[in-house]
C-alpha cells in the first residue's frame, strides 16, 4: 500500500510541476513605442481610458508614426514564455483577443504566442469609428491541453474633437 501512495504523491508533484500556471501582470490600452526592440520591452508612452481619435490619427499614431514611433495599442504582460514551456522547449500559453468596436461587432484573433518576455499588443485601428466605448478582451490558450481562460477585460472611450 505505502509503494502506491509513494507512486500517487510523485505523479502529483511531476503533474504539479508541469503545471505551468500563467498570471497577468499587466493590461492597458494607449500609446507604446514600436521600434527596433518592439520584441524585447512593451515601452508604454500613455494609458488611458478616454482617447481624441482625430488626434491620434492627426499625430499617426495609428499607423506607428507618431512621436518615435507611437503606436495606439491594447497590451497583455504575464511572466516571461521560459515559465510555460512544455517538454519540447515550446510555451505552452498563447493568447487570443476579442474587440467590441461602439457598434457591437465584434473581431476575434488567435492564438497568437507572446513575445519572450512575455508580453504581447494589437494595434488598434479606429477605422469609421469616432465615438462610442471599446472593449478589448484577452485570453490565454493552452497548446497541449485546448484550455481557454479569460484573463482580463480593458475598456475606452473614444472620442472626435476636444
Amino acid at each position: 500500500m505505502k509503494k502506491f501512495q509513494l507512486i500517487a504523491i510523485l505523479f502529483f508533484l511531476a503533474f504539479s510541476l508541469n503545471a505551468q500556471d500563467w498570471k497577468l501582470i499587466d493590461l492597458g490600452v494607449g500609446l507604446i513605442v514600436e521600434d527596433e526592440n518592439y520584441d524585447k520591452s512593451l515601452n508604454i508612452v500613455e494609458r488611458g481610458t478616454s482617447w481624441n481619435i482625430k488626434d491620434l490619427y492627426d499625430n499617426g499614431a495609428m499607423a506607428g508614426k507618431y512621436k518615435g514611433n507611437q503606436l495606439f495599442a491594447a497590451w497583455i504582460k504575464g511572466p516571461h514564455t521560459d515559465s510555460f514551456k512544455n517538454s519540447y522547449g515550446t510555451p505552452v500559453w498563447s493568447y487570443k483577443y476579442k474587440i467590441t468596436y461602439p457598434d457591437g461587432k465584434t473581431f476575434e484573433a488567435g492564438p497568437h504566442g507572446f513575445y519572450s518576455p512575455g508580453f504581447a499588443y494589437v494595434g488598434l485601428k479606429a477605422g469609421g469609428y469616432v465615438e462610442g466605448n471599446w472593449k478589448v478582451d484577452f485570453y490565454i490558450w493552452h497548446r497541449d491541453t485546448n484550455e481557454t481562460r479569460h484573463v482580463g477585460t480593458i475598456e475606452f472611450k473614444t472620442f472626435e474633437g476636444k
